[in-house]
């Protein structure tokens, strides 16, 4: 009787031990964790169509559910109509510079805040803007993409 309690004890202690070699799977990989380089490399992507005036990369940088919000009027603003306002603005982007970012990461998501000056001109040439903003966008790392998924400004006003 001993030699079978003996024997079983063996083979239920084989047994948990082959369970513990398994590796436990965790519910969300590590590739999908969102690194701060790969979120300012998005941000910059961005801030190069901008200033290039190419509104294709746009397609890739923003979410199907991205929205922005912060216009005076207090709309908000889907991907598609974004895109169709660029493509066909009668002005383009001289120049975009970042201060003070700060980028916080949470998982799979990325939330960079931080002012820009920017430099509008119209296509006619007489009009030139200057603004500066405090934005805040957030990112998302899925299925390995990176995507903005929302984008908020106001503008800081110089005394």
């Amino acid at each position: 009787m001993k030699k079978v309690i003996v024997c079983m004890s063996l083979v239920i202690m084989a047994g948990s031990c082959r369970n513990a070699e398994k590796p436990s799977e965790t519910p969300k990989k590590v590739a999908d964790k969102i690194t701060e380089e790969e979120a300012l490399n998005l941000l910059h992507q961005w801030t190069d169509a901008y200033l290039a005036g190419d509104a294709a990369p746009l397609r890739e940088i923003l979410d199907e559910s991205w929205v922005y919000s912060g216009s005076s009027d207090g709309t908000v603003s889907d991907k598609d109509a974004t895109i169709t306002e660029f493509a066909n603005a009668d002005y383009t982007f001289q120049d975009i510079v970042y201060e003070g970012l700060d980028v916080r990461l949470y998982g799979n998501v990325a939330v960079i805040r931080g002012s820009e000056r920017m430099v509008i001109v119209g296509n006619s040439g007489g009009d030139t803007t200057k603004l500066r903003l405090r934005f805040t966008d957030v990112y998302q790392k899925k299925d390995g993409k990176i995507k903005a998924i929302a984008t908020h400004s106001s503008p800081i006003v110089e005394e």
